[in-house]
């Protein structure tokens, strides 16, 4: 990577943090997250990312505004598929679609991911670090769909970690006494045994369709780790409707994950 692919990654993150805060802030016209980030005011991306806040904040008239700006050609966003996503957001609040946190997979895949890449951002009691990643990862499930995919997985494993911690180090340390002699090597356990065991007898974590959705995210991420039957060829090839059954599971964990949040 460049250094100045990593210099604009770090100020996507940036503004990606600062939508969570407004969004969390819940005032429909506080933009103070955003306007603090001084050196990144001509941005255009911060146009993008602050739209999608006002759209998440319900300030939708506001939204449209910025989504325009973004999409324009000579205004907008210097990138051609930057521009391609700010104008699909524009163009849901112009037909009036109303939004939800359930993904629509009847459309084109392209919508689908846009869709997705919107939620992550209303999701926004999960943390920084793994919300940045989730659409970070959304957003090059086109370009990079393995890549996405094990990163999906990924996020699953760093949610289970962050939001049930007590649970999680309860179980790797009777992982650890049952599996590694005394002085040797000890392991943490991976993540189907972390989820399999947080799903059992004492702990019960999970409703049943929550545990459906967490194993669906864990098992595609195994296959683009391990290939399997899904490396149809090189580099991988994953048909769009594979890539839409992907997405529905994720959405769905990241929304569990969300609402397991609250409160702790």
């Amino acid at each position: 990577m460049s250094e100045e692919q990593i210099e604009w990654r770090d100020a996507w993150k940036k503004l990606i943090d600062a939508s969570r805060e407004m969004i969390l802030n819940g005032k429909k016209d506080d933009t103070s997250p955003f306007d603090r980030l001084t050196s990144l005011q001509d941005d255009k991306m911060l146009l993008f990312e602050k739209a999608i806040a006002f759209e998440c904040l319900g300030n939708k008239a506001e939204a449209k505004k910025l989504y325009e700006v973004a999409s324009n050609e000579k205004t907008g966003l210097p990138v051609a598929h930057w521009r391609k996503r700010a104008k699909y957001f524009f163009n849901r609040l112009e037909k009036g679609i109303v939004w939800s946190p359930d993904l629509n997979t009847n459309q084109d895949v392209f919508n689908v991911q846009w869709d997705l890449y919107f939620n992550i951002h209303y999701y926004a009691n999960l943390d920084d670090y793994i919300r940045y990643l989730a659409i970070s990862s959304v957003s090059r499930i086109g370009s990079e769909p393995a890549m996405a995919i094990v990163i999906f997985r990924t996020c699953l494993e760093i949610g289970l970690w962050t939001y049930f911690e007590k649970e999680a180090i309860a179980i790797n340390e009777d992982y650890k006494r049952k599996h590694y002699k005394k002085n040797a090597e000890s392991r943490d356990i991976g993540l189907n045994y972390l989820l399999d065991h947080m799903n059992d007898k004492p702990y019960n974590l999970f409703k049943p369709s929550e545990f459906k959705i967490f194993n669906i995210v864990r098992a595609e991420g195994n296959k683009a780790v391990h290939p399997g039957t899904i490396k149809k060829a090189k580099p991988f090839v994953y048909q769009p409707d594979d890539l839409k059954y992907i997405m529905d599971y994720f959405n769905q964990m990241m929304k569990c994950l969300n609402e397991h949040t609250k409160g702790k």
